[in-house]
């Protein structure tokens, strides 16, 4: 429980949030703690209810913080593509359907998006508000990401658009979409 407790950015001891530089913070020890508690799990059984200082505590197998997201090459084959210009936002949820049965954390259009940005095919700016936003490049066209515009209660801002060509295009490079993410958290 105390190794999940720190898994989660709890203080263990009097349940307080640990602060951001505190070195049980950091997402190696985290991973670490997660592996252990698993270990030990496993070897013992099913983490039962635990007594605290503040309360009683039950920690599920489902309480536990998930893996990263991860898909095999059978479920990529199994995403599905629209064959009309969608939102990033609608081909994240066919690629989160794909790997539904990895009880995996789900990859985010974020993740996609930077990505997408470190290819140069999108690029990040910044509106009238001081907000960021993503919007095409000269590069974008190449793989078929386009944009119209939208109207929103602040203004004009840009919908990027992802055709069936841009959605295969992501979709082949997963794999590297997926390492990207991996390399971010070990930073």
């Amino acid at each position: 429980m105390y190794l999940l407790k720190l898994v989660d950015g709890t203080n263990p001891i009097d349940n307080s949030r640990l602060s951001e530089d505190d070195a049980a913070n950091n997402e190696r020890i985290k991973k670490c703690f997660l592996y252990i508690a698993q270990v030990l799990d496993s070897r013992i059984g099913s983490v039962g209810t635990c007594d605290t200082k503040s309360d009683k505590t039950t920690v599920s197998r489902k309480s536990r913080a998930k893996k990263s997201f991860y898909i095999t090459s059978e479920q990529i084959a199994n995403i599905k593509i629209r064959q009309e210009p969608c939102l990033i936002s609608e081909l994240v949820k066919s690629v989160n359907e794909a790997a539904e049965c990895n009880d995996c954390k789900k990859l985010v259009a974020k993740t996609v998006n930077d990505w997408l940005v470190d290819e140069g095919y999108l690029k990040t700016t910044t509106n009238a508000r001081g907000q960021c936003q993503r919007d095409i490049t000269v590069k974008s066209s190449e793989i078929g990401i386009s944009s119209r515009q939208g109207m929103g209660a602040f203004g004009p801002y840009p919908i990027v658009m992802y055709s069936e060509q841009a959605q295969k295009y992501i979709v082949a490079h997963m794999a590297a979409i997926i390492e990207r993410v991996q390399e971010s958290k070990e930073e």
